[in-house]
């Protein structure tokens, strides 16, 4: 018996250890510049981002996603979708964090599930920028999330600012 653990102990090390060369030489050799995106700013740490999204049912992204300099989080949440245009039925709602002066910066997108349409996902077919930020917007709102909104060229608009005229809901 004790051998048996050692070597279930041996190749869970030698698992761990190949995992950690993956990652470094993801890192390294397939890790890009930030794309110039819509963003979410919140002022909350990685952790509390993290903590959050995952009692949303985010969770952390597979390790072949690809990695954007300064990147701090990269979760998903995978969403079955039937009646979809495209045909597709499993979908992901991407959130990838990076830091900035007032928080966290946050980027989302919705797209293709990679587990369930590898060639559709690499392609970028179906990919929603405005339906995955909704999708975040709608997370951090149900949670009183104060946010500011960046446009691509920088352009910040508070959550206050987003919301409709007839809305009086308290502060978010």
């Amino acid at each position: 018996m004790a051998r048996r653990v050692s070597e279930a102990a041996l190749t869970d090390a030698v698992l761990r250890d190949l995992r950690r060369l993956f990652l470094s030489a993801r890192g390294r050799f397939f890790t890009r510049p930030k794309p110039p995106e819509p963003a979410i700013v919140v002022d909350l740490t990685v952790d509390e981002v993290e903590r959050l999204l995952g009692e949303e049912h985010f969770a952390p992204n597979w390790d072949l996603s690809f990695a954007y300099f300064g990147e701090v989080c990269n979760l998903r949440r995978v969403e079955y979708v039937a009646d979809h245009p495209l045909g597709y039925r499993w979908w992901q709602v991407h959130v990838r964090g990076y830091h900035h002066p007032d928080g966290i910066e946050l980027t989302a997108h919705f797209e293709t599930n990679p587990s369930e349409s590898p060639d559709a996902h690499v392609d970028r077919v179906g990919i929603d920028v405005p339906r995955g930020l909704k999708s975040l917007r709608d997370v951090l709102e149900a949670h009183n999330v104060p946010y500011e909104s960046i446009d691509p060229t920088g352009s910040p608009s508070s959550s206050e600012d987003e919301r409709p005229a007839s809305s009086e809901s308290a502060v978010r």
